[in-house]
């Protein structure tokens, strides 16, 4: 039997593993699970339900993490998950909200790269067995009074561009910036840029050859399509895309992108720049067919997800959930080219059985 990595990267080389391999992403609120499992951490959990790749991640030392804020001064608590205020007003304001001129954008206190412990991510990446792929994580977590670094590995934040920009200006204010006031987004951009860059290569040096995989994602696109005119991508998104994709690339390293949504019009400039494998496939939305995918993009990148975690998963049967497996890996996984997966994180209004089910029906499925 092939080991975890063995399927994970056979899968990215578009060749038959054994096995479909099988990952979840974020599993909010997993304290079910652990009741379920009578297990105390992520990492326990992950390791009972068997998942083909693991991760690891720098953690923040900086002068928020005492606060528990993420590395621009805003909350992390509260903000984002199933019950989360999100990019509302209800986060009481945006630290770039009234910027107005490029000074403003200059006088902000961007985070410095010397504040994270890279050397917990390569601690880490040694811990995992050798037996699982291995992916280096463009994310962060929020050093913790009395906790160590392996410890303050879960949450924290990622290091997404038009989703830091919602950070900081407001989603909708970003939006206006981009017809109004390009000048303000651009000249934070070039902040995101040159911290990320530094960001991602000490990560790199720490992690010293062991990762397979460079996660980075970013959200530009709801269920109908992108936020942006393609032609706004191209030019504030793309090039920085395309310098963090080659840093992974001169390391030998595969690059694994998150981003939600329906965003056909640039999935092939992703490509372009060396996408290996998207993370989120949603299949139900409208432009998404899987067949469709497979068939434009399948030689090019591997498909991480597709289950839904909108529909099938959180309020289908445990036979629903399976058929939706199997059809999933029939359509995305002949030949390769498929890790299967929720197609987010999974909520908490996902029920075990169905979870346990998806795996169940991916580890059985055989061609």
């Amino acid at each position: 039997m092939e080991s975890s990595r063995d399927r994970v990267l056979k899968a990215v080389r578009h060749e038959q593993p054994d096995i479909v391999p099988v990952n979840f992403s974020n599993m909010y609120d997993p304290v079910k699970w652990f009741d379920h499992f009578d297990v105390d951490s992520s990492s326990a959990l992950r390791d009972r339900l068997g998942f083909d790749i693991e991760s690891a991640r720098p953690v923040y030392t900086g002068p928020y993490a005492a606060r528990n804020l993420d590395i621009w001064g805003t909350p992390i608590e509260g903000v984002f998950g199933a019950d989360g205020v999100g990019y509302s007003g209800e986060r009481n304001g945006y630290p770039l909200a009234r910027a107005e001129t490029v000074a403003d954008i200059e006088r902000f206190p961007w985070p410095d790269p010397d504040d994270f412990d890279y050397d917990a991510c390569a601690r880490a990446l040694k811990a995992i067995p050798d037996s699982k792929a291995k992916r280096l994580d463009c994310k962060y977590g929020i050093r913790q009074e009395g906790k160590t670094p392996a410890e303050s590995q879960g949450g924290g934040s990622w290091l997404p561009l038009v989703c830091t920009l919602f950070n900081l200006f407001g989603l909708e204010q970003t939006l206006i910036n981009f017809r109004s006031a390009p000048h303000l987004n651009e000249a934070a951009l070039k902040h995101l840029e040159t911290f990320t860059l530094e960001f991602v290569r000490r990560s790199l040096d720490a992690a010293g050859g062991q990762a397979d995989f460079l996660f980075y994602g970013d959200d530009f696109s709801t269920q109908q399509g992108l936020m942006i005119s393609p032609e706004d991508w191209r030019r504030y998104l793309k090039p920085v895309f395309g310098s963090v994709f080659a840093l992974a690339k001169e390391r030998g390293v595969k690059v694994w992108f998150h981003s939600c949504g329906q965003f056909r019009p640039v999935l092939p400039d992703l490509i372009d720049l060396g996408l290996d494998v998207w993370e989120a496939v949603q299949v139900h939305l409208e432009g998404n067919d899987p067949r469709e995918l497979k068939r434009d993009y399948g030689r090019h990148i591997t498909f991480f997800g597709a289950i839904s975690t909108q529909q099938t998963l959180p309020f289908g049967t445990t036979e629903q959930v399976r058929a939706e497996v199997r059809e999933r890996i029939r359509v995305l996984g002949e030949g390769g080219g498929y890790i299967c997966g929720p197609d987010h994180g999974v909520m908490p209004d996902i029920p075990i059985e169905n979870g346990l089910a998806l795996i169940d029906e991916a580890r059985g499925f055989r061609f």
